[in-house]
């Protein structure tokens, strides 16, 4: 069984932290912010910053400013990182079913 470390489309390629964050924008909605994330999965803000950049490079997510504080800023999926978001969802979803369908013959 191959790990689940990078998930791949025609397009593009990114790793399992990078679809967490996409999940999470996806859930979270219009207030989702770098801090609320990284408290969320219990890391500090700079850890996850890499990960942000290089999603917002790929055009997968936008830095909207906060209508409330300027300072803050909210992030969005574009249209192509809700395509994205789709096509990888299946396949993450696929892969545990399968990782779990080898952990149910183990016992």
């Amino acid at each position: 069984m191959r790990p689940v470390t990078t998930i791949k489309t025609e397009e593009i390629t990114i790793s399992l932290e990078q679809f967490n964050l996409l999940h999470a924008i996806t859930d979270q909605r219009d207030d989702f912010t770098p801090t609320k994330f990284a408290n969320q999965i219990g890391v500090s803000k700079s850890m996850i910053s890499g990960q942000i950049s290089r999603l917002l490079r790929a055009g997968l997510i936008e830095s909207i400013a906060s209508k409330v504080d300027r300072r803050q800023h909210n992030l969005k999926l574009t249209p192509e990182g809700v395509k994205v978001y789709t096509q990888v969802r299946g396949q993450v979803v696929d892969r545990l079913n399968d990782l779990h369908s080898d952990i149910s013959k183990l016992m």
